[in-house]
């Protein structure tokens, strides 16, 4: 199984909540997950399989929002298929809250640089009335309409090992 794609999105409320979700595509020629989740229990123990593994690596990275260390959790992970059992993906999503101030916020994260092995795409929605302010993801981003950012990353890039965004609330 080969990853082939990620998409990310983190959508930000008012109250502080980070909601990442987070789908990995794949190219499986020997349907390996389509055989791991064939049955109601093979598919139970794969998934929790596949949340311990996302949790080992989130907990390995350090988010840091406005100066408060948080931590983050995987709440929901599951399996599909694009149109067969070769092509898989897998969905995560995982929750962190921090709090925010009116003003400027900044959102830290801290984690092990890595060389791309797929493209992805990750983008940030701000809750209405939020202004993005300034980043440095370690990769070219877009904003659009104040409060949506988005990040492309190319295979064979490698990783930073730190990002930040600010971004004012109302």
């Amino acid at each position: 199984m080969r990853p082939r794609y990620g998409y990310g999105l983190f959508n930000v409320d008012s109250a502080g909540e980070f909601r990442q979700k987070v789908i990995f595509f794949y190219w499986d020629p020997e349907e390996e997950l389509y055989h791991a989740v064939a049955t109601p229990e093979s598919r139970m123990k794969e998934l929790a399989s596949l949340r311990e593994n996302m949790q080992f690596f989130v907990d390995s990275e350090r988010i840091v929002i406005n100066g408060e260390e948080v931590k983050a959790r995987v709440v929901h992970v599951d399996v599909g298929f694009v149109s067969n059992p070769r092509r898989p993906f897998i969905e995560f999503l995982i929750l962190f809250k921090g709090r925010l101030v009116r003003g400027v916020n900044r959102y830290e994260n801290y984690y092990e640089t890595e060389r791309v092995e797929y493209n992805y795409r990750v983008t940030w929605i701000l809750p209405e009335g939020f202004k993005f302010l300034k980043a440095d993801f370690g990769f070219p981003y877009e904003v659009f309409d104040d409060r949506v950012v988005v990040i492309n990353v190319k295979k064979g890039s490698t990783t930073p090992g730190y990002e930040y965004m600010e971004f004012l609330a109302s």
